[in-house]
């Protein structure tokens, strides 16, 4: 059950047409619902024709969706609001047409729901964003996951029932646990180098931050397909294959996964990871500039793994690992 019951007992016609947890029982019927329905009218006896005539409405209205074209919908939607501007005349008048009215109200009163409920079924575009230190996890509209890293924002359209395959585009890192759904429908995520991964169900982790993008496959097997000028070259990735596509170009080695991944578990596993890397880490996941003045210093590596929670402890694990001075000067990190 997606909706709660309401308080009903002054509820209007409008009221129950429009309300979620009375439709689901006009249009779905589930135990829950019955049971529930049928208490409130023992309860409510003299409420019993208003409920029923409210479930009329949601029936017709539901035809009507089916039946009825947009263009429809607005075009009696028009002739409503034409006819709600004209002046009154007389209150003769008023009075000969109160029933006309009510009923051309009521009428009014569906066309408006059906119409909202038709923009409310167009498909819409989804976001979801990251800041800097922040990281979330998002169920997807098939039961498929995503851990979105720091400063990364993911993009989808939710109409993927209608869609040869259900497409995301990705900005910044992201690790993807894809559910293999019944029809093969493919899952494929593009990033702004326009380098498309396509899957039917496996784990997988996409960097995509200035103009390079990296995949590094968990499980399962994954294509790649690339926009390069000859031709569009397409590769099949395996587990353990890490590939890079920068200036037109890509390369594929195998690597060990968790140095890539462990990120989603909030730790980050090293090795012979380099000074350099830690200070492009730190732009991109936490939004801090660290200069090295010694440039030598960039070459330094380290092994082992460190917790990652904020920009504050990621820089102090910096500086222990490495054994730098870390100074700040000017809204900037300074290694001399």
């Amino acid at each position: 059950m997606d909706n709660q019951p309401a308080d009903y007992d002054n509820f209007s016609l409008d009221d129950f047409v429009i309300d979620p947890f009375f439709r689901e029982w006009v249009l779905f019927s589930e135990i829950i619902h019955e049971e529930f329905w049928s208490d409130w009218k023992k309860a409510n006896p003299s409420k019993i024709n208003l409920v029923e005539e409210a479930r009329d409405m949601v029936l017709n209205l539901e035809k009507s969706k089916m039946e009825m074209s947009p263009e429809e919908l607005l075009s009696v939607w028009d002739t409503i609001q034409t006819d709600i501007k004209k002046p009154v005349k007389t209150l003769e008048s008023s009075t000969r047409k109160s029933k006309f009215w009510s009923y051309f109200a009521a009428v009014a009163s569906v066309v408006l729901v059906c119409i909202g409920w038709y923009w409310y079924e167009l498909p819409k575009e989804i976001k979801y964003q990251t800041a800097f230190g922040e990281t979330k996890e998002i169920m997807l509209p098939d039961s498929s996951t995503v851990i979105l890293n720091s400063n990364s924002k993911l993009t989808f359209v939710n109409n993927w029932e209608d869609q040869r395959a259900r497409e995301i585009w990705i900005e910044g890192e992201a690790f993807f646990s894809v559910v293999h759904k019944i029809d093969h429908q493919p899952f494929k995520v593009l990033s702004s180098q326009n380098v498309a991964i396509e899957v039917l169900g496996t784990e997988f982790n996409v960097y995509n931050r200035s103009g390079e993008t990296e995949v590094i496959l968990n499980s399962g097997l994954v294509t790649l397909s690339f926009p390069v000028k000859e031709k569009e070259g397409k590769i099949v990735m395996e587990p353990g294959d890490l590939v890079k596509f920068k200036d037109n170009k890509f390369q594929r080695e195998k690597v060990n996964t968790s140095l890539y991944t462990s990120w989603k578990d909030n730790i980050l596993n090293l090795e012979h990871t380099s000074l350099a890397d830690m200070v492009k880490m730190a732009k991109d996941n936490y939004g801090v500039t660290i200069e090295v003045q010694n440039k030598e210093a960039l070459s330094l590596t380290a092994s082992g793994s460190m917790p990652l929670t904020n920009a504050d402890a990621f820089l102090h694990q910096i500086a222990l690992i490495f054994n730098v001075e870390l100074k700040k000067e000017n809204n900037k990190y300074l290694i001399k």
